[in-house]
């Protein structure tokens, strides 16, 4: 398989904008050199089918009269269209030869070639100062590129065709691979020169599906060099305006350049597909991806099924979801599918339901892989009342959430008692999953829950264990949950991948006063009220959660006495920094704790 160039944006950056102008520069100079007239040719190039295989219809063996070839020297400004007539193609149609006038050739003492061109003009989209360069705006078209040997273009495909046949009326057909390979990019630029091994692509974004319209009963895809499909491929085919047959693969197979790969007639291999997103199913995460959604109504949603808050991060190799456990945040006995009914998975998309009737709680929904284990999961999250952002007066350093992460009803100052739905759920420092916290008013007992236990390891546990097994306690070792010394699961300039918060809000990353300051009972509208089991600064409201800390299953402690929000920084290398408030002490201070302690967090706004 020929090398593929991924530098990518880098490339252009440093081949294609450093030497041709980048699109977002002004308008070169361009000298006031005399344009030239050329009578060129252009040499349609050819593809290669399999052994004892004709080349498939839609591949182009000849030029047709309309055809429009851009051709370039070192500006895109004055290029040329070039619009071939009938009497310009040869009897074979396998040359084009026409008279151009407005050519600026350009000269460069390592190649020989001084003008380049690019098929179909529809597509190319060239940078301003282009010299070799040949870019275009889609990949799933039979593209060709040249330079001139003279007045001569030896033109080259730059992608390669996958072809099938199918018996039946579809409209379209989508491609798309279990292991998310790149089937295509948003562009693709290459460079030509007269010596054919410089070739080399540099890549826009990935597209992980390819979807295009049936000529007939055949289907034709374009994709660029080098393309490989690693565990085998997703065909699904369009009729009435709805998916309705799907064929999977999982041999691995790759495409180059100027080759055929013909996937043969796939009528008898293609089986009914119920297409899961028909009906109203709503995305939950169009304001973005995160570890946890907040669900306000009852009905079935889907969202990616992806990395944290990666959106093109997807999932590889998912054979199904489930509801991982469920909660109330209270000591009742949860009943399994009361707060989440059911989730499934279905091409790329984690798909799950909530009963008629919303119950408010919490749950946990997993994506596992072929071998059963956990490849992510996700905290779904149904308050009691709904969930408002304020400022708090700079308590948090942002504007905040009204409530703890996982909690169904906010804590009241003034209340005789607190609601104990307003403790939420707790976090070890730097993970992204949740754990139950208080379930009673000052008492330390953890809500119940339904589902997959928790479990206490024997001792630290790595991130990728944290990943597969979510209801795994990383047990304290010199503060630590982890093996893996990382101070930035949550501490980075941007939202990580492990923030367990919603889109739009992150694990609090500001210090300016308020919740962070040293001694936090001076600060303006401090307030306490232990009886009644709530604290407050400024305007924003905590309950005295307590925390988990001696872990063992059910463990929590201090429950009306102390508690704990995790900051996104680390104090150290064994410890989080957040705000430890302590009534028993009387210490109310921003300082650490152990990173394997369960805290509360109060989600700010990114």
């Amino acid at each position: 398989m020929k090398t593929i160039d991924r530098f990518a944006i880098l490339c252009i950056l440093a081949a294609a904008v450093t030497a041709c102008g980048g699109q977002n520069d002004p308008d070169p100079v361009i000298p006031d050199d005399p344009t030239e007239t050329r009578t060129l040719t252009f040499v349609l190039p050819g593809f290669t089918a399999g052994e004892g295989e004709v080349l498939p219809a839609g591949v182009k063996t000849a030029w047709a009269a309309g055809d429009q070839i851009v051709v370039h020297g070192e500006y895109a400004k004055d290029q040329v269209t070039v619009t071939l007539d009938a009497g310009d193609i040869s009897g074979d149609g396998k040359t084009a030869t026409k008279t151009v006038d407005g050519l600026r050739p350009y000269t460069r003492e390592d190649c020989a070639s001084v003008l380049y061109a690019s098929y179909p003009a529809s597509v190319a989209d060239n940078l301003k100062h282009c010299f070799f360069y040949s870019k275009f705006s889609t990949t799933n078209a039979q593209l060709l590129a040249g330079c001139n040997s003279g007045d001569t273009f030896q033109m080259q495909n730059i992608c390669g065709m996958i072809t099938f046949q199918v018996e039946g009326d579809y409209e379209a057909y989508e491609l798309s691979s279990p292991k998310k390979d790149a089937l295509g990019y948003e562009f693709l630029q290459v460079k030509l020169t007269d010596n054919v091994s410089n070739y080399k692509q540099y890549l826009g974004e990935p597209i992980l599906k390819i979807e295009g319209a049936m000529n007939g009963t055949i289907g034709s895809i374009y994709v660029p060099d080098g393309t490989v499909f690693r565990a085998g491929y997703t065909l699904k085919l369009k009729k009435g305006g709805k998916w309705i047959r799907i064929l999977r693969t999982h041999d691995r197979m790759e495409v180059d350049r100027g080759t055929v790969l013909n996937l043969g007639d796939i009528t008898d291999k293609i089986e009914e597909y119920e297409d899961p997103f028909d009906g109203d199913v709503r995305d939950i995460d169009t304001q973005g991806n995160a570890n946890c959604y907040i669900v306000t109504a009852p009905g079935t949603y889907k969202f990616k099924a992806v990395v944290g808050n990666k959106a093109t991060q997807y999932l590889e190799d998912v054979d199904k979801a489930e509801v991982l456990w469920e909660t109330w945040n209270d000591l009742s006995e949860v009943t399994a599918g009361s707060v989440i009914a059911s989730a499934s998975y279905a091409e790329d998309f984690i798909v799950f339901r909530t009963p008629e009737t919303l119950k408010p709680g919490n749950a946990v929904i997993a994506a596992l892989g072929l071998d059963g284990s956990v490849l992510w999961s996700w905290h779904i999250w149904v308050p009691k009342t709904t969930i408002q952002t304020a400022a708090f007066g700079g308590a948090l350093g942002n504007d905040a959430m009204d409530r703890n992460l996982g909690a169904l009803v906010v804590t009241e100052a003034g209340s005789s008692p607190i609601d104990p739905l307003s403790y939420g759920m707790v976090y070890q420092w730097g993970r992204k999953d949740p754990f139950t916290g208080a379930g009673a008013f000052n008492k330390n007992t953890y809500a119940t829950y339904t589902g997959e236990a928790e479990e206490v390891a024997a001792g630290k546990i790595s991130i990728e264990e944290s990943i597969a097994k979510p209801r795994l306690l990383g047990h304290i070792d010199n503060g630590d949950w982890t093996i893996d010394l990382d101070n930035n699961y949550w501490t980075q300039s941007d939202k990580t991948i492990y923030d367990p918060c919603p889109a739009g809000y992150r694990v609090p990353y500001n210090t300016a006063g308020g919740l962070w300051a040293a001694d936090v009972s001076a600060q303006a509208g401090w307030g306490i009220d232990a009886t009644n089991g709530w604290l407050k600064v400024g305007d924003a409201v905590f309950p005295i959660a307590g925390y988990r800390d001696d872990y063992s299953v059910g463990g929590i402690t201090k429950v009306g006495v102390r508690t704990l929000y995790w900051f996104a920084k680390a104090a150290s290398d064994t410890a989080g920094a957040g705000a430890d408030l302590r009534q028993d002490k009387g210490t109310y201070k921003f300082g650490s704790a152990p990173k394997a302690r369960l805290g509360s967090v109060r989600c700010v706004v990114e």
